[in-house]
């Protein structure tokens, strides 16, 4: 193939892919998927930066690598939370993905992510052992400020915070 047939082609093929990207019957947009950036990760290392921050609540046993709670040694009356904060950045609606290390002794127990402000409750039954428990969150605040969320065990086990890695969905 000559030079100029082989000009021709990729011109051809450029012209192509732009008009794929470009037409609006294409449906690029509605077919685009989502990616995830990362925001930040709290554990017991790492429990502030400036997006993020980690408060626990009713600790049974706290080391540099992971968090227990013990609900038959903390009583039930007191609040055993992990509750990870991000700093929203402005007005504008975001959604979070906030992915939960965590590992406890029964076969299986459930967890909930409570919202707050009548934000809702998000439940997930799950199987015992090491998992990592996904929840994506949506925020709408009028302005810049800080969302939280609480995690609890509400199936009544011990179990272990290891990390949660905090998540940005970007188009």
């Amino acid at each position: 193939m000559g030079t100029t047939a082989r000009r021709s082609a990729l011109a051809v093929l450029a012209a192509v892919l732009l008009w794929a990207g470009l037409a609006p019957s294409a449906g690029a947009r509605s077919g685009a998927a989502f990616g995830w950036t990362p925001i930040g990760t709290v554990d017991p290392q790492h429990v502030t930066s400036a997006d993020t921050q980690l408060v626990l609540y009713g600790v049974h046993a706290f080391t540099p690598n992971n968090v227990a709670f013990n609900p038959d040694v903390i009583p039930a009356s007191v609040g055993q939370l992990v509750v990870p904060y991000v700093r929203v950045p402005d007005g504008n609606p975001h959604t979070y993905r906030l992915r939960f290390h965590l590992n406890t002794n029964a076969t299986s127990t459930q967890y909930q992510l409570i919202t707050p402000n009548g934000g809702g409750t998000q439940t997930a039954n799950v199987s015992g052992g090491a998992i990592t428990l996904d929840f994506t969150v949506s925020v709408d605040l009028t302005g810049m400020g800080w969302m939280y969320w609480s995690l609890k065990n509400s199936g009544g086990h011990q179990w272990v915070f290891t990390k949660c890695e905090i998540d940005e969905q970007t188009p």
